[in-house]
């Protein structure tokens, strides 16, 4: 045989066993597709977001005790196509090799180029941790170089950063700054090069409250959305607040902000996220600890106005039992909103997962106590997730009757409440499971999340076709 065809078939040979070496998507929910999964190691905290060609970024820590000290939680990144096959080795890119000893909520978006935006606190240059943007193409570069752009110093505080992509072709980041008993939102924009597009950071503050930064997403014509909790000490209230601020740096929302919960209490370490409603706006959802344990959900329109009564729509009416950790999803075509969290009794010895669906003007859709998707029982439902698909919307959560014996399970309802999908497996294979992140594109949806099924945290993702079905179609 001819050397050039026996080099040819070995080279095939070897590129599919890579290729199946490196996997792609499971249809077995006790098989997942394990991303990170070191012996020994510290993986957690996934990200996930879905490019226009239906590939997708998932991001995550990684504290590896193997890599030469001093052992911290590094960023990765990995890049799957749209098979849910790895592009990058498998444990993903390097993005930061940091020695934090501990970690805190970052960012990870798109920006308009298709390259992954990464905000994330950072050890490299400075001893107290500065908030650091890293820009990765899809071949795995860094396009700010290899410890990307600081945008902070000095030795005070800093946390949570989060980025957002604009439509502008620009990228924001955002991050609380503390001292003392001071706490600002800070916000600044850099062009494709990590230039500073504004002379400096736009701060948002209030004499005699904290602010910490919640979540930041683009809007419309190159702006962003940016919400926060404000506080005036430990003990006290913590509402809700939210601005947009424009491409030019101006605050769309006027200068004391949009109050969008301000009776009551935001849960204690309730920094709630947010989602896009696509047309210049932003849904909001949240859970209180006061007056009670309570769910809400709230849609502010592009010129900053509530389409909900103030303070929210209530999931539920029902005075006996109390709601939390909720999960909000939107439908542009519909102008619906979709709520859902976990149903506790009011001994919190019982819980289920329950959901509200709201019309354009906050009026609950599914009656006055929303709809029961699993009733109250004695397993453990967490950690609930809801994405808009076709009229309706995707459910996940996880299931745990004790210690080491979670489940992922998921459920399809349409825009009636209907169930098109009973209650199905995401992931069968028992362990702890927690930190879940999802998206959507194009009908199907990816789920990320850390779970301990070898021992120690790690990394899995898991795609829902638009049938529920898992792997490929």
């Amino acid at each position: 045989m001819n050397n050039k065809v026996v080099f040819l078939a070995a080279l095939i040979v070897s590129l599919t066993f890579a290729q199946l070496a490196w996997g792609q998507w499971s249809a077995d929910p006790a098989q997942n597709l394990a991303l990170a999964n070191t012996s020994g190691a510290d993986q957690v905290q996934p990200k996930v977001r879905p490019l226009p060609n239906n590939h997708w970024y998932v991001s995550w820590f990684d504290a590896d005790p193997n890599n030469p000290p001093p052992v911290g939680y590094n960023v990765v990144l990995q890049l799957l196509s749209a098979s849910g096959v790895e592009q990058f080795p498998h444990g993903g890119n390097l993005v930061a090799s940091l020695s934090n000893s501990s970690t805190e909520d970052y960012g990870l978006d798109i920006d308009s180029s298709g390259n992954a935006l990464l905000a994330f606190l950072d050890t490299r240059e400075r001893k107290n941790q500065q908030v650091t943007a890293a820009r990765m193409d899809a071949a795995g570069n860094a396009l700010w170089g290899p410890n990307g752009v600081q945008l902070t110093d000095g030795a005070i505080g800093h946390y949570s950063p989060k980025i957002a992509g604009t439509s502008d072709g620009g990228v924001v980041v955002a991050w609380s700054s503390a001292w003392g008993s001071t706490s600002h939102v800070k916000i600044q924009k850099l062009d494709q090069n990590g230039n500073p597009v504004w002379r400096s950071p736009i701060v948002l503050h209030e004499d005699g409250y904290q602010y910490f930064l919640a979540d930041l997403h683009a809007a419309d014509n190159g702006s962003v959305i940016v919400s926060f909790v404000r506080e005036n000490g430990f003990f006290s209230d913590k509402q809700l607040r939210a601005n947009k601020i424009s491409a030019s740096g101006k605050k769309l929302w006027g200068k004391s902000n949009v109050v969008i919960f301000d009776e009551g209490s935001l849960q204690f370490g309730e920094f709630p996220y947010f989602t896009s409603d696509g047309n210049g706006g932003a849904v909001f959802s949240w859970y209180t600890s006061s007056p009670a344990l309570q769910c809400f959900a709230q849609h502010i329109k592009a010129d900053g106005s509530e389409a909900f009564p103030h303070n929210g729509a209530a999931g539920s009416t029902d005075l006996n039992n109390i709601r939390v950790e909720p999960s909000v999803s939107y439908s542009p075509a519909t102008n619906e909103t979709f709520l859902f969290w976990t149903e506790e009794d009011s001994n919190q010895f019982v819980n289920g997962v329950y959901g509200q669906k709201f019309d354009g003007q906050g009026n609950s859709q599914w009656g006055p106590t929303g709809l029961v998707l699993i009733p109250l029982g004695s397993d453990t439902q967490t950690f609930v997730k809801n994405v808009q698909t076709g009229t309706g919307t995707l459910v996940l959560w996880v299931d745990s009757p004790g210690y080491g014996m979670s489940t992922m399970q998921g459920a399809k309802l349409d825009g009636n409440g209907k169930v098109l999908c009973a209650p199905f497996s995401v992931s069968s294979a028992q362990a702890n499971k927690f930190g879940l992140s999802t998206d959507v594109a194009s009908g199907l949806t990816a789920v990320a999340w850390a779970d301990d099924r070898i021992g120690n945290n790690s990394i899995y993702i898991q795609n829902v076709n638009a049938d529920c079905s898992l792997g490929q179609e």
